[in-house]
């Protein structure tokens, strides 16, 4: 029986699916999971650390969301895991296997079908998008740089994810819930981005509201790539995918 499972985090379309598996998987058998985000040594560690942050951040919300116990590690060059700690690994299509001697690996497979990833593909680009906005807003308030475009562009409507989440609750209530918090979530962060927006330039306030927002928005887009994602490939029909993919054009 596999108890603790260990996930590598990296910034792919993959990746995200991987963590939807895995969270699911846990979810099953009662395990926790480890995030692992590994990145090469850089001058620029406060860039590093952002960029960890948003991505451990957006898988741990993935695990809670299935309600599974999850911790992180932000890995720099090339640290070593302890074998005893881990019973699976799980990787996504083409990811590289953690220096694990003896932990069984499972490549999560990744949904071939053309439409899915047309529309899974063009959400996860608004979500990098959006991840990228936030780490150039954080690093311009803190020497206090924040100008009114970026946080303009940290509100911007994302029609890739309601069209999604409309398709959903038209073939299923079981995620209502689910849809419901997101929507709290996106109020929530609405919100704080307009406090911030409120604020004088240089407000001391600035960095600290910003980032409460960014981990709303990190929040929402975990629970999206891991309970939405995964349940809109078991209730979504082809049709439907295709309509979708159809929008995305």
């Amino acid at each position: 029986m596999y108890r603790n499972l260990l996930v590598p985090v990296e910034r792919s379309d993959a990746c995200v699916e991987a963590i939807g598996h895995a969270a699911e998987l846990a979810h099953s058998l009662g395990a926790s999971i480890t995030f692992v985000c590994r990145e090469s040594a850089t001058n620029d560690t406060a860039a590093q650390h952002r960029r960890q942050e948003a991505l451990l951040a957006r898988a741990q919300a993935a695990a809670r969301a299935q309600g599974v116990p999850a911790s992180v590690l932000a890995q720099y060059g090339d640290m070593a895991f302890a074998s005893r700690d881990y019973d699976l690994v799980c990787i996504a299509h083409g990811g590289a296997v953690p220096p694990l001697p003896g932990v069984a690996v499972l490549v999560c497979p990744s949904d071939a079908r053309p439409a899915v990833a047309n529309v899974v593909g063009a959400l996860l680009d608004v979500h990098r998008a959006r991840s990228d906005a936030y780490d150039q807003a954080l690093a311009a308030a803190r020497p206090k740089r924040l100008e009114a475009r970026m946080i303009d562009a940290l509100r911007a409507a994302h029609r890739e994810e309601e069209a999604l989440t409309l398709a959903l609750r038209e073939r299923t209530s079981s995620l209502d819930a689910e849809l419901d918090e997101l929507a709290r979530l996106a109020e929530r962060e609405a919100a704080l981005l307009d406090r911030a927006a409120s604020l004088p330039p240089g407000d001391a306030a600035m960095e600290d509201t910003l980032h409460s927002c960014a981990r709303f928005a990190w929040e929402r887009m975990g629970r999206i790539e891991g309970v939405v994602l995964p349940a809109a490939r078991r209730y979504l029909r082809d049709a439907d995918w295709n309509a979708l993919a159809c929008k995305t054009r």
